[in-house]
């Protein structure tokens, strides 16, 4: 189920910007052809051929570039610059998406009136690479979260990238005549979150290496949005919105006839409404569809990972836990009580068997703790996964460390090493 969010995710980014893409072309075309030049058609697409190779291009200087997309300055800097290409485009929305194709064709208007193919092969060329450019930038963005098989990315893209050639062949065909500014005024509001949900990734990014300051409490709200079930809500209302609008406007829209055209032309009118709104019902229903089954992977999600109930254990000079009593387990927590404060830790154990000590408490965010899963332990205000052999390690998103020594039969904690991860409890009951 995790697999599928991720490849959904990666599947929405390329879906959103070649919908974008698909908007362009499909109005180019449709003026082109309203206006009796479709001789003037071929410079589109080879314009759109055009757009896609300089997208895949910019792909590939992104990754010659040698990008370390685990560096947290990396990472943080690409949800910035994809957070800013989203607010830009929503600000565009906002001024602009109620008369798009009427502003368009204004402008396509001076670039046929001297013929000029090339113009026109301009024009396409610089509206969708926009659009390209900006789904490389989101992929390698999601890379972070994604994780390290590109596989994720690669189907998920592709499938996005399929539905939105089949929604743009729809679209120059007549079959799904959208209402622009339904779609623009309900996107609008779920780029809303994507740009919070972005900027949050960003600044939690750069909250771990400590490059600008931050408090629990912003911690708390960024840690909402940073969460995968978050990204999942998300999903949801961008597919699930606009896919009520679209029955709204497919089932409300009156059948509009002329009464004196010849009975066979309004046989026709007829037919056509009809098939327009089984198209619209269909792609709805396959939405709302794909949103039904997000929402169980939200529900599943929700009870994911392994966290046992700290275990209770007597404060001694040196607290020994025997090896046999973490066999078999991949996690186990305890609670030591030292001057009124509960100090929490936990000892997990990689498939290899090696041992991994330290506080369940994370280094910046609130007092949340941990839980297992897989091979990582997962920050529970924030998700961010811990990778086993970070586990201990100061700094960023990573457990506050334990000093331990692993014997042959038992792990030895020195009761003042708790001591000194007192501070950490105290604060939070504060």
């Amino acid at each position: 189920m995790e697999i599928l969010s991720k490849m959904l995710e990666a599947m929405v980014v390329t879906l959103r910007e070649g919908v974008e893409a698909a908007l362009v072309v499909g109005i180019v075309l449709s003026y082109i052809r309203k206006t009796g030049r479709s001789h003037l058609r071929r410079y589109v697409y080879h314009g759109l051929w055009v757009a896609f190779l300089l997208s895949l291009a910019a792909a590939i200087v992104v990754q010659r570039l040698g990008l370390d997309l685990e560096n947290e300055l990396v990472e943080g800097t690409l949800m910035l610059i994809a957070a800013a290409l989203v607010g830009s485009l929503l600000i565009w929305m906002w001024r602009v998406g109620r008369t798009l194709g009427q502003r368009m064709e204004a402008q396509l208007d001076a670039v046929t009136a001297r013929g000029s193919g090339l113009g026109l092969f301009l024009f396409t060329v610089i509206m969708v690479l926009r659009e390209g450019v900006e789904m490389v930038l989101f992929l390698f963005a999601l890379s972070a979260t994604i994780g390290a098989n590109p596989m994720y990315n690669i189907v998920g893209g592709a499938l996005g990238l399929l539905l939105a050639f089949v929604f743009g062949f729809f679209l120059i065909q007549g079959s799904l005549r959208i209402n622009l500014k339904s779609f623009f005024t309900t996107t609008s509001l779920v780029l809303v979150l994507l740009v919070l949900k972005l900027l949050a990734n960003g600044l939690h990014e750069f909250f771990e290496i400590g490059l600008i300051p931050s408090t629990e409490t912003v911690l708390a709200f960024v840690g909402f949005l940073t969460k995968e079930n978050t990204s999942i809500l998300i999903l949801i209302a961008l597919i699930a919105l606009p896919a009520v609008v679209m029955l709204q406007e497919a089932w409300k829209a009156p059948l509009q006839l002329d009464s004196s055209l010849p009975l066979p032309e309004q046989r026709k009118i007829k037919a056509e409404f009809r098939r327009q709104r089984r198209w619209s019902t269909a792609a709805a229903g396959i939405a709302l569809g794909i949103s039904y089954l997000l929402g169980i992977s939200l529900v599943v999600s929700a009870g994911r990972g392994y966290d046992p109930a700290p275990i209770l254990l007597p404060l001694k000079e040196s607290i020994r836990i025997p090896l046999k009593e973490i066999e078999g387990q991949p996690m186990v927590k305890y609670v030591v009580k030292m001057d009124g404060v509960d100090i929490r830790f936990f000892i997990v154990r990689s498939r290899e068997g090696k041992i991994a000590v330290a506080l369940d408490a994370c280094n910046i965010c609130p007092l949340k703790g941990y839980f297992f899963d897989g091979e990582r332990v997962i920050c529970r205000n924030c998700n961010a996964p811990i990778a086993f052999d970070t586990i201990g390690t100061p700094g960023g998103c990573n457990p506050v460390p334990l000093k331990a020594v692993v014997e042959e039969d038992a792990i030895v904690i020195p009761a003042q090493t708790l001591a000194e991860g007192k501070a950490r409890f105290a604060h939070a009951r504060m």
